[in-house]
């Protein structure tokens, strides 16, 4: 699970976060009005000061969180605007960015309890849901003490990797990581989706808590 070449993963690792900001900016630029509104109502980021539609963000990184759930949760037809950029073939098979945008129409969103950080890029999470355990790539983690910490994350599989999309929502901490005891559920699309608006709703709740105390 955890590769054996760190240094060059993480070499690796760097460089194609910059290629997942790049299509995320490219991804995002398919949405339509009714597709960015339609999200944020579910959000309940929508305010309508004199009639009309503005989205309002919390703080900057909520705009991220907004972009995320846009791209990966928005689904007419069942089809996702990650799904539409594959669909236009607009990068060579064998391409890196079209090994990223096969991975990225796979991307789930639940929420992981860090069990182990893994130095210098990673962490062991625990899928709360399912039970399940992945490594999965991340920079800033390893250098915080975050075991315990609970975290909404979309992860993607990218050749023998995980990954996260960015948007990483935290939402609280596991006293007992000895103890704790997964869900043991399968999610379908409907859970899944339920559960991202959920995490983003306990943020925003955890921020005016916070804001409320000082």
């Amino acid at each position: 699970m955890i590769p054996k070449d760190m240094e060059t993963t993480v070499s690796e690792y760097k460089r194609l976060r910059h290629l997942i900001t790049q299509l995320h900016t490219e991804i995002g630029g398919l949405a339509k009005k009714d597709a960015i509104f339609a999200c944020a109502k579910r959000l309940r980021m929508l305010s309508r000061p004199n009639g009309k539609k503005v989205i309002v963000f919390e703080d900057e990184f909520e705009m991220g969180v907004f972009q995320d759930y846009l791209i990966y949760m928005y689904r007419p037809r069942g089809i996702s605007l990650v799904q539409q950029m594959l669909n236009r073939n607009r990068y060579p098979q064998g391409s890196t960015e079209r090994r990223l945008l096969e991975g990225m129409v796979k991307a789930r969103f639940s929420v992981f309890m860090v069990k182990e950080v893994i130095q210098p890029a990673g962490f062991v999470g625990l899928d709360i849901m399912s039970g399940e355990e992945f490594f999965i790539l991340d920079l800033s983690l390893p250098q915080q003490e975050v075991v315990g910490v609970l975290i909404g994350f979309r992860i993607f599989p990218y050749q023998d990797l995980w990954m996260h999309t960015g948007a990483g929502l935290s939402l609280g901490q596991v006293e007992d990581v000895a103890t704790f005891q997964p869900m043991g559920e399968t999610m379908s699309e409907k859970d899944e989706r339920q559960l991202n608006e959920e995490s983003i709703f306990n943020r925003r709740d955890m921020i005016g808590m916070m804001e409320r105390d000082v």
